[in-house]
């Protein structure tokens, strides 16, 4: 049966492309009962609630007029990103890697919709990807000429309020651990995800910088974001960095941090740190359909932390930057 795919455009400043592979998946989840946590936090960006790892199940998709489910996995050698997004004129869902010996490469990109299982918490099944994200972690499957899987188990598990939303969360999960199964190898890594849903827009625009690869057990994510303009401007700005040692999760307040092209910013007790990204590779993508318009640029990055005059941290990140209208 012939399937649609979105079109995008991949640049990058290493070398090697390798090719697309669009087989139908063998693979097909079967449907099962897993119990939900709820997510219902009462405060912004300022106030993150803990979540209990091992419960913690993200909601069945689609849960709101926009939404949006990430993964970003590091390893020693590659990066792996999955992405959902949905708005009400669109669906489409991508996955990419970039290998440090071979650069970027797209595996897969399509405007078919996945569909929901009649599991509790999300479970969804695509052409060629399949996603199971219950209690205490899951599996991103991708069907090809290399298959791809990676199991993730949560670790740490914050939600909140993003700005304009009154009662839909944020889930952030910035120290996932990672087993993947790729090419004929295996490979341990940490990750972070991200899910988030309601009514966004319909202008808006972000920056956003994240790592899991940072000084060994340091985890960054931090945002510069307008979620709506006028009809009560929605601005929203965070800055976090979990130890994952001692569990400590050092903040900005809100109005303490920004970001320009390539650094983000923030001010903490007196401290100024600063994320500084150098750009390795590049995946652009169009999200156009109906009403819906946003460009989407992401960038794997080596990254560099400072913080005061002395302390350094070095890494890779991802830098995701999108801008129009939902």
């Amino acid at each position: 049966e012939p399937q649609t795919y979105a079109m995008s455009t991949v640049a990058f400043r290493a070398r090697g492309l390798g090719s697309l592979s669009r087989l139908h998946p063998a693979w097909r989840p079967a449907p099962r009962v897993v119990r939900t946590s709820s997510f219902t936090p009462s405060a912004g960006p300022d106030g993150p609630r803990s979540e209990d790892a091992k419960r913690a199940a993200l909601p069945r998709w689609p849960a709101g007029w926009h939404d949006h489910l990430q993964y970003h996995f590091f390893f020693e050698d590659m990066f792996v990103q999955g992405r959902v997004f949905l708005t009400p004129s669109l669906e489409e869902h991508s996955v990419w890697i970039f290998d440090h010996a071979e650069g970027l490469q797209e595996l897969e990109n399509s405007s078919q919709k996945m569909v929901q299982s009649d599991a509790d918490c999300l479970e969804l099944s695509g052409p060629r990807l399949q996603i199971k994200d219950g209690p205490g972690g899951g599996v991103l499957k991708l069907a090809g000429s290399s298959d791809l899987t990676i199991e993730f188990r949560n670790r740490s598990v914050f939600s909140w309020l993003p700005a304009g939303q009154g009662s839909d969360a944020v889930i952030h999960r910035p120290d996932l651990e990672l087993t993947m199964t790729y090419g004929g190898k295996t490979r341990q890594g940490r990750g972070y995800s991200k899910r988030y849903y309601g009514h966004y827009g319909p202008h808006w625009g972000y920056r956003f910088i994240q790592s899991s690869w940072l000084g060994g057990e340091k985890f960054l994510w931090t945002a510069d974001a307008t979620f709506r303009l006028g009809d009560g401007e929605a601005k929203y700005n965070y800055f976090k960095l979990l130890d994952g040692k001692t569990g400590e999760l050092i903040q900005a307040d809100s109005r303490d941090t920004y970001q320009q092209d390539c650094e983000g910013f923030a001010m903490i007790d007196g401290k100024k740190y600063v994320a500084s990204i150098m750009p390795l590779g590049e995946w652009v993508h169009d999200y156009k359909s109906g009403d819906t318009n946003s460009r989407m640029q992401l960038r794997y990055c080596k990254l560099s932390l400072r913080a005061g005059e002395s302390e350094v941290l070095e890494g890779y990140a991802l830098n995701e930057r999108c801008f129009g209208v939902l």
